[in-house]
């Protein structure tokens, strides 16, 4: 009987022993901080695409090591209010994590795929519950205005759906090649990736970079001829080599080229009709008076270098904001201005605070009223390793910005999917890797029918001449879109709850869906879960020919007969008229 009772107290202790130890908090708390630090460790060590896989698999190991520890979980799970500072110091952690993936996903290295989604993972699994806050900050921010004035002014962005945007600069001249090396991923992120000091990347891809007058209106005209009804060009990148004339400095291609690439741009975007989009990178690698102390913002390895060994300072950051507000100023003053696509924030250094966001805000809509700009003055997801893209609060910029991947379903507000030809935005000499023109049309599809719009780049060559590839992909898509673009233009997202197996849909009004079909099912019978009342009509929108629709009352849903249809490259589409009953 003692025994038995010395057993039960040995195991009550035990129990109290593992209830003690899962509920722990400090112990806890201290692994999560520890693997923070290694997460934060490994992804700082990453500069280039070639070191990524072995620190994700790293991460793998230390996740693996984790995944059923009870006094983690319950650290992640929240902390007592007496561990509010602790619970602030893994917050910052955590931050600090998410600056490092953000500035390798940014410079093209950690983006989707295996390593992407193992990231994704790793970082789900370790994720602290907090709410970031969204609400306005006194008046910072974009202007006030009614709902009907900012649908009035989004109007000609929401039934565009369709632009080119456009990656040229200093970092063209390279291609991809510095000091004889050869670098993956976003080749205009090269300085970044190579370490560089300023001094030294200018010396290198100055002598190379060679634009030439007339190459602005060949991008215009083929984006024109393409069915974009948009193009955003680079007006500088973060480089800090501006590609307009500026009286506040020398670094730019008029004093260094004697060439002003964004004159020539504006006024082929005004001769063909196109809207003039430029990005513009609030980031500067370049410009002395530009701190990046603290930021958690990319920043090359060889300008911290250069000013630990006095060959470089960090000036006073106010300057620098003064400076990134006058140079604004000057492109918004003197060329044509639809849109601005700024880049890029940190949860760290972001807003007011790293570039003086409500300012140059309201420089825009005083000069271009009606203008439109995204929300990357502020920190936001734009990539899958983030979770990918969140609705954007509309002080903070019009429209949200997927990069790199077009969300598996849309989001309840404006916005717009960015994607390459090859995988790099600047020219890469070496990169190969195209897609085809009917993934390119899907992707397009796919966005506009998830309710965004779909930004497609070129990188042009060091002369401003496009790549012959680029040129046919586009030329390709444009055959399909020219065709097909009631289809897109001026539609609104597929109606139903449901993405259907075969292809997209999208919707004009209560009485016109378009059926964009990737792939004829088997029995040919297309199925959409709704049915119609009235004279109904179902047409293939290219041939014009009527194919049959088969819609009873009192069913759930309707059957369109494609059988004997002939499938187009990238999508079919029919044009269904008619009133619909969900």
């Amino acid at each position: 009987m003692r025994i038995k009772t010395k057993m039960l107290i040995t195991a009550l202790s035990l129990i109290q022993l593992n209830a003690y130890c899962a509920n722990n908090p400090e112990r806890g708390i201290e692994k999560l901080k520890q693997v923070y630090s290694a997460a934060i460790q490994e992804l700082n060590r990453v500069n280039n695409p070639s070191e990524l896989p072995k620190a994700i698999n790293r991460l793998s190991k230390i996740q693996k090591k984790y995944e059923g520890d009870k006094e983690l979980k319950n650290a992640i799970s929240g902390f007592s209010a007496a561990k509010r500072s602790e619970y602030n110091e893994v917050l910052k952690l955590q931050s600090d994590l998410n600056d490092a993936a953000k500035r390798l996903a940014m410079g093209g290295i950690l983006q989707g795929g295996t390593y992407g989604e193992m990231y994704k993972n790793f970082s789900n699994r370790f994720k602290l519950n907090n709410e970031e806050t969204e609400s306005r900050q006194m008046n910072e921010g974009a202007p006030f205005e009614t709902r009907e004035a900012r649908d009035k002014r989004m109007k000609w962005w929401r039934d565009g759906k369709f632009g080119m945007f456009i990656h040229y600069g200093l970092y063209s001249g390279l291609g991809g090649i510095v000091n004889n090396k050869n670098y993956e991923g976003c080749v205009e992120w090269i300085q970044m990736q190579s370490g560089l000091d300023s001094a030294s990347y200018v010396s290198a891809a100055l002598p190379k970079f060679k634009p030439e007058s007339g190459k602005a209106e060949e991008w215009v005209k083929l984006a024109k001829e393409s069915g974009c009804k948009y193009v955003v060009l680079t007006s500088r990148h973060h480089e800090g080599f501006n590609m307009f004339d500026t009286k506040y400095s020398d670094f730019n291609v008029k004093k260094k080229k004697g060439i002003d690439v964004i004159d020539e741009y504006a006024k082929a975007c005004d001769k063909h009709d196109i809207k003039a989009g430029y990005y513009f990178s609030i980031i500067d690698w370049n410009h002395p008076d530009y701190d990046p102390t603290g930021s958690g913002i990319s920043y090359p390895r060889g300008n911290y270098e250069a000013q630990k060994n006095g060959q470089r300072q960090f000036g006073n950051h106010e300057k620098y904001k003064e400076y990134l507000y006058n140079i604004f100023d000057e492109l918004n003053s003197n060329y044509k201005v639809d849109l601005v696509w700024w880049d890029f924030s940190q949860p760290k250094f972001q807003g007011d605070q790293a570039w003086g966001a409500t300012r140059l805000m309201k420089n825009l809509f005083d000069h271009n009223p009606n203008a439109i700009q995204n929300n990357r003055l502020y920190h936001s997801a734009n990539h899958l390793s983030e979770g990918g893209i969140r609705v954007t609060p509309t002080w903070k910029g019009d429209y949200s910005t997927a990069e790199h991947h077009i969300p598996a379903t849309g989001i309840d507000g404006d916005w717009e999917a960015c994607q390459t030809l090859n995988g790099t935005w600047g020219y890469s000499a070496l990169n190969n890797k195209w897609k085809t023109s009917e993934q390119l049309i899907r992707e397009l599809i796919d966005a506009v029918s998830r309710g965004g719009n779909f930004l497609l780049n070129i990188g042009p060559e060091p002369d401003g001449s496009i790549p012959a590839e680029s040129i046919r992909l586009f030329r390709e898509i444009g055959e399909w879109v020219n065709a097909n673009g009631e289809a897109i233009y001026e539609t609104r997202a597929n109606p139903f709850d449901v993405e259907l197996k075969w292809g997209r849909v999208t919707h004009k009004d209560d009485d016109t869906i378009y059926l964009l079909v990737y792939e004829r099912p088997e029995n040919g019978l297309l199925e959409i879960p709704c049915t119609f009342s009235g004279r109904t009509s179902a047409r293939l929108l290219v041939e014009n020919k009527s194919v049959e629709l088969v819609s009873r009352k009192g069913e759930s849903k309707s059957t369109i007969d494609i059988s004997n249809v002939e499938m187009k490259n990238g999508a079919t589409v029919i044009k269904i008229k008619g009133k619909r009953m969900m």
